[in-house]
C-alpha cells in the first residue's frame, strides 16, 4: 500500500521563454551526455581534473546517473571516480544518540531538532576529504582523469562548496521518497542499513531528517549550478540555476495549485473518490491534503512537467506568494493547511482536540498555534459535527470512560460528553486550539486550518477513537495526556452556538455576486469568507494571498486583471492559491449555474 496516491492533475503553465523549455535536459542517457560533455570541457580548458558535486535529498538514486557518466567517459579514453560523501557521516551509533534526545519518550511525537547537517558529520573524515579534493584541484588531469564527482546529501555542504567548479542538485518530493521507500529500502541519514527504513521511522524522519536535510538544501539550492529533478528515476530532468530561479519566480506571480496527497484512512468514504477519478485499487478517499512542507508544484512547459516541492517555491519567492505582513509574521512558512475529510458512507473522526502556542512550544520545540474550521461541501442522512462539550458533561467521568477505553478496550457513550450539531452543505464551523471536536460520518468537509509544523500534519490528540484499529491493525493512538492538557473546559454548547457558527456577514455586493464573512475570530490568525456569483466576480489581494475553493459550481478562471495570461482554470473541490503580487483579479463562471468559492487569508 502507497503512503500517498495522487494523480495527474494541478498543472500550472506559466508562459517562460521558449529557450528556456528547449535548454532542459531530459532523460538518463541527455542528462549523462550533457554531464560528461562539461566535464571534458572544463578538462579541456582549464588543463585539469573537474570536481563535481551532485548532492541532493534523501532517497535519490544516485549510482544510477553516476554510472553513464563513467561509461561515456571511458569511451573518450578517460577515467572518472567518484566519492561517496556518506564516508564523512559518523556511525550509525553516534547519530543515534545525537538524535535520541529530540526522539523522546512519547509514542507520537517528539522534539524538532535545532541543529544542522554538520553535526552528523565526522570532523576528520570530512578534514581529509577536503585535503583530497584540494589535491585533485592542484594536479593537471594528466592522460587520463576528467573528473571526480562527490555524491550523497551533504556534498556541497559550505566547507567543501568552494572546492567544486560544478554543483548539481537532485530532488525529490516527500511523496516520491515515502512511496519510493516501500519498494526499496531507504534509511535515516548516516544509516549503513541497520536502522528502520523511512517508511517505518517518520518520527526521526520529521522531527530529525528532515529539519538537517531542509537547511542544508536551502543553501544548496542558492549555491547550485544546476537543478535536477529526480524524481523518475529513468526520466531525470536537468536545468540551469538560472533558469530554475526564473520559472520559479514567474509562476509565483500566478494563480496556482499544489498538487494534492491523497490517503486512506480508517474512517474514510467514497465521495471524493468520485469526484477526484481516483484510482479504483484505492481502500477509500479517506483525506486529501495541502500541506506546504509535503507538496508538490507541478509545472508544464511544453511537453515537459518538472514536479517541484512547494518548499522550494516559497523559499525563492516568498513575498511575493505571501505578501509582506504575512513574510514578516511567518517568515517563508506558508501558514495555510488545507485537508478534505471525506466521511461520506464512511465513518466519525476521532474525537480529539489541538493545543495552542504555548503547549507546543514547550513540548514540541515549534512556534504555532493550531486552528483548524470546518466547511461542509456534502452531507448525507444523520450528518453531523462534534464541537464542544456538553453543558453537564462531568470531565472526571469522560476522562475515567477515555482511560477505560484505552487501558481495557472498553466502549463508551461518548455523545454523553461531546456536543454535536447537524449539519448541512454550506454550514462553516470554527475551531479554536482546545476545542474538543470531530467530523461525524456521512459528511464531507474542507478542512481550513492555520498553522506551520516541522511534524507531518500537525499535533492532533485522540481522546477516543471507537476502539477500531488503523488499517494495518494496529490500535490506534490515543493521546490523554496531552489531550486533557489542552482541552479548554469551558467550551460547551452555548458557548459554542455563540461562538463557533456564526451567521453571514455582508461585506460588499453587486447585482449578481456577493462577499460574506463567513467566519472569523480575535485568537485566530486568518479568517474565511464566502464569494457567491452568477457571471463572475473581482477581488484585490492588497498585498495578502488568498486561498480559494470552489464549493459550489462546476468551473471558473481565476485571472488577473492587469494581466490577463496569468489565470488558472479550476474546478468544484478544487483549491487555488493566489499571490499576494497578483493584487485585482476576476473569478469567471464557466458554468450555467451560480458559484460559490470560500476564500481564506491573513486577518
Amino acid at each position: 500500500m502507497s503512503i500517498y496516491y495522487s494523480i495527474d492533475e494541478a498543472l500550472n503553465r506559466p508562459q517562460i521563454p521558449e529557450e528556456w523549455t528547449e535548454s532542459i535536459v531530459t532523460g538518463c542517457d541527455g542528462v549523462c551526455q550533457f554531464v560528461s560533455n562539461l566535464i571534458l570541457q572544463h578538462a579541456k580548458y582549464k588543463k585539469r581534473t573537474c570536481l563535481l558535486a551532485l548532492d541532493g535529498f534523501l532517497g535519490v538514486e544516485w549510482k544510477s546517473a553516476l554510472h553513464g557518466i563513467k561509461e561515456l567517459l571511458k569511451k573518450e579514453g578517460l577515467k572518472f571516480e567518484t566519492i561517496d560523501f556518506s564516508y564523512c557521516y559518523k556511525s550509525p551509533s553516534e547519530i543515534k544518540k545525537i538524535a535520541a534526545p529530540f526522539l523522546t519518550n512519547d509514542p507520537s511525537f517528539g522534539f524538532v531538532f535545532n541543529k544542522r547537517l554538520e553535526n552528523f558529520l565526522n570532523s576528520v573524515r570530512l578534514q581529509e576529504l577536503r585535503k583530497r579534493l584540494k589535491n585533485y584541484k592542484r594536479k593537471s588531469t594528466g592522460p587520463l582523469l576528467a573528473g571526480v564527482m562527490c555524491f550523497g546529501c551533504g556534498a556541497a555542504i559550505p566547507r567543501l562548496r568552494k572546492l567544486y567548479d560544478l554543483i548539481f542538485y537532485m530532488d525529490l518530493t516527500r511523496e516520491e521518497l515515502l512511496n519510493r521507500s516501500l519498494k526499496k529500502p531507504v534509511y535515516p541519514l548516516g544509516s549503513i542499513g541497520e536502522d528502520l527504513p523511512v517508511h517505518r521511522s517518520l518520527k526521526r524522519l520529521y522531527y530529525v531528517d528532515f529539519q538537517v536535510l531542509d537547511r542544508h538544501k536551502k543553501y544548496a539550492l542558492r549555491h547550485m549550478d544546476w537543478y535536477m529533478d529526480g524524481n523518475i528515476v529513468d526520466v531525470p530532468k536537468l536545468l540551469p540555476r538560472n533558469m530554475y530561479d526564473g520559472i520559479l519566480s514567474t509562476l509565483a506571480q500566478y494563480p496556482f495549485r499544489v498538487k494534492p496527497l491523497y490517503y486512506p484512512v480508517t474512517w474514510g468514504g467514497t465521495w471524493l473518490k468520485r469526484i477526484r477519478e481516483l484510482p479504483e485499487s484505492m481502500i477509500n478517499s479517506g483525506q486529501a491534503c495541502i500541506l506546504p512542507w509535503e507538496n508538490s508544484v507541478r509545472i508544464g512547459l511544453n511537453d515537459t512537467v518538472l514536479e517541484i516541492p512547494f518548499l522550494n517555491l516559497l523559499w525563492k519567492e516568498p513575498i511575493k506568494i505571501m505578501g509582506e505582513y504575512a513574510f514578516k509574521k511567518f517568515r517563508d512558512n506558508f501558514p495555510m493547511v488545507y485537508y478534505y475529510d471525506d466521511g461520506y458512507e464512511g465513518g466519525n473522526m476521532a474525537i480529539q482536540v489541538h493545543p495552542n502556542t504555548a503547549y507546543i512550544e514547550k513540548h514540541f520545540n515549534e512556534s504555532m498555534r493550531q486552528d483548524e474550521s470546518y466547511y461542509i461541501l456534502c452531507t448525507g442522512p444523520g450528518a453531523k459535527t462534534y464541537l464542544g462539550l456538553k453543558e453537564d458533561a462531568d470531565l472526571d467521568e469522560f476522562r475515567q470512560a477515555c482511560v477505560k477505553a484505552e487501558k481495557e478496550g472498553v466502549p463508551f457513550e461518548y455523545d454523553k460528553y461531546v456536543n454535536s450539531i447537524p449539519t448541512k452543505p454550506g454550514d462553516y464551523f470554527l475551531i479554536p486550539a482546545g476545542t474538543i471536536h470531530a467530523s461525524g460520518r456521512n459528511q464531507v468537509v474542507l478542512e481550513i486550518d492555520g498553522y506551520v509544523s516541522a511534524y507531518g500534519s500537525g499535533y492532533t490528540f485522540h481522546f477516543y477513537d471507537y476502539l477500531r484499529p488503523d488499517l494495518d491493525g494496529t490500535p490506534r493512538p490515543i493521546h490523554l495526556k496531552h489531550a486533557f492538557g489542552v482541552l479548554k473546559k469551558t467550551r460547551r454548547a452555548k458557548w459554542v452556538a455563540e461562538h463557533l457558527k456564526q451567521e453571514p456577514k455582508l461585506l460588499r455586493a453587486g447585482k449578481d455576486w456577493a462577499e460574506y464573512i463567513i467566519g472569523e475570530r480575535k485568537d485566530m490568525f486568518y479568517k474565511v469568507h464566502r464569494l457567491e456569483f452568477e457571471t463572475k466576480i473581482e477581488d484585490n489581494t492588497k498585498g495578502k494571498f488568498h486561498v480559494l475553493t470552489l464549493v459550489k459550481g462546476k468551473s471558473i478562471i481565476v485571472q488577473s486583471h492587469e494581466n490577463p495570461q496569468r489565470k488558472f482554470t479550476m474546478k468544484f473541490t478544487e483549491t487555488l492559491i493566489v499571490p499576494a503580487c497578483l493584487g485585482r483579479y476576476t473569478m469567471l463562471n464557466l458554468g450555467s449555474k451560480s458559484c460559490k468559492a470560500t476564500k481564506a487569508l491573513i486577518r
